[in-house]
């Protein structure tokens, strides 16, 4: 590698444009010089405007801009295109509704001098934008959790998060792509642990910082929670469950005898306050009142959201599993 390396953006589409637009504008304003980064849009099979939005901007933008689509075959596939199109050093992974902080570029390219070796890839900070709207499911959600990062310098591997997360191309491409699958669900965890295992170490750096702007209804987290607990095969089918289950603290034999002890607790306060009757006669309830009633507002919290969010994720992992016993 040279001693300042040239990075890829590589940002993976779908029927997002209008957020996209905005997150092509941020990068228009980095710090690290426009002929240092190059930027490749991958859409998978957007049906929307995506298209003229981004062969628009090809003429606006001080920056490269390249444009791949191909028909909707999954997230996985299209961060694939994407990874083996890149021209330079670096790669950098982020998704079409994060929102570039000015030094974001600069901050990555700096991590990686820092730390050359090829094994080591930069997770830079993500936080819910505030130009979201102002709903109280807003106040309290943050799908990532970023904050349990804080003070850290190297966080475990498996947070291979594809939001924000840097790698040295040549070591992505020597140790594993993206398993490619439509359900969009866990592929950068399952790679995660596949990149772990082939040496990967992850270095946190809270200033290669950006927002997160996905404008959220509680039926929306309901549903992707749903779908990833039917999408959890592809975790199972290729990490152990003794470390899988535990690090999403789901209490089941699969988690083994320390993982289960450990969860225990905690399974013990969640079960009976997120079961179905609690989620669908009490929780769902209170939390959609939340948004117009200050009493209801009251039972509006983090713990709660999570929890809701959590129950689907069982629904839809029960559901994978009568599934497979039912084509058995």
């Amino acid at each position: 590698m040279t001693a300042s390396p040239l990075i890829s953006v590589i940002i993976a589409t779908y029927n997002r444009c209008e957020v996209l637009r905005e997150t092509l504008a941020r990068l228009r304003h980095q710090t690290l010089a426009p002929d240092r980064f190059e930027v490749i849009v991958v859409d998978d099979g957007s049906t929307d405007a995506t298209a003229d939005l981004v062969n628009t901007l090809r003429s606006e933008c001080d920056y490269p801009l390249r444009y791949y689509v191909h028909e909707n075959r999954g997230p996985g596939f299209t961060e694939n295109v994407g990874l083996r199109a890149a021209r330079h050093d670096l790669v950098l992974l982020i998704a079409d509704d994060i929102w570039a902080s000015p030094a974001l570029l600069a901050e990555h390219v700096a991590s990686h001098a820092q730390y050359p070796a090829a094994n080591f890839g930069v997770l830079g900070g993500v936080t819910q934008s505030p130009a979201l709207p102002a709903t109280t499911l807003h106040r309290h959600w943050d799908p990532f959790q970023y904050d349990r990062f804080v003070d850290q310098t190297e966080v475990d591997s498996i947070n291979f998060l594809a939001c924000n997360v840097s790698v040295k191309r040549e070591f992505i491409l020597a140790n594993g792509l993206f398993r490619e699958r439509r359900g969009a669900a866990h592929e950068d965890i399952e790679l995660g642990y596949r990149l772990r295992q082939n040496g990967l170490r992850l270095i946190y750096n809270q200033a290669a910082a950006a927002h997160h702007y996905h404008a959220e209804t509680l039926a929306g987290i309901c549903q992707r929670a749903y779908e990833r607990g039917r999408n959890f095969d592809l975790l199972l089918d290729h990490i152990p469950a003794a470390f899988i289950f535990p690090l999403y603290k789901i209490a089941t034999r699969g988690a083994g005898s320390v993982g289960l002890f450990r969860l225990l607790p905690r399974e013990l306060i969640r079960a009976p306050l997120f079961n179905s009757i609690m989620v669908r006669y009490v929780w769902r309830p209170l939390l959609a009142a939340a948004e117009h009633h200050p009493y209801a507002r009251l039972f509006a919290s983090s713990f709660a959201y999570r929890g809701v969010a959590g129950y689907y994720l069982r629904a839809g992992l029960r559901e994978l599993r009568a599934d497979a016993r039912r084509r058995s």
